[in-house]
């Protein structure tokens, strides 16, 4: 395949290093993203805040720019919180950051946690979300993680 102009000269040279761009935008992995402490804020009537302090480790050779991010934290395999960020922060070449989310609840989605957590020495919980990306413009990248929450010592 081959585009010619008016002059007739082809740009497939062009065309083959856009195409490996995309290629190499479509093939990077998406960053490990784990959950690393949970803070209660306040809250009020029926909604409750909790932060979320999270560490995004990148995997790629490439700089992770991003311009915010949303995320969605199920525990026991039942939704707890959401939240999103407008925070900007940049993840090294295979290196890592951490940032926090404050994420809204339900008092009810907290009572039922509360409830499955009864006799348990830890929860799991499954994080799913997207970077928002500053280039190119609108783009994002998925993730989701699991792992293990554990009560902080003396809490058992």
């Amino acid at each position: 395949m081959y585009v010619k102009t008016k002059s007739g000269r082809s740009h497939r040279a062009a065309l083959a290093a856009l195409l490996l761009a995309l290629a190499a935008c479509v093939s990077a992995p998406p960053p490990d993203v784990f959950v690393i402490d949970l803070e209660p804020l306040e809250g009020s009537g029926l909604e409750q805040r909790v932060k979320v302090d999270l560490r995004v480790q990148n995997t790629s050779n490439q700089p992770i720019s991003a311009a915010g991010m949303s995320l969605k934290l199920i525990v026991n395999d039942l939704p707890l919180a959401r939240g999103v960020s407008n925070e900007r922060f940049t993840v090294p070449a295979l290196g890592e950051a951490t940032i926090s989310v404050v994420t809204s609840t339900t008092l009810i989605d907290l009572l039922r946690q509360a409830h499955r957590a009864q006799g348990r020495t830890s929860l799991d919980y499954r994080l799913e979300g997207k970077l928002y990306l500053e280039s190119p413009p609108g783009s994002s990248v998925s993730f989701e993680s699991r792992g293990t929450l554990a009560p902080p010592a003396g809490e058992k």
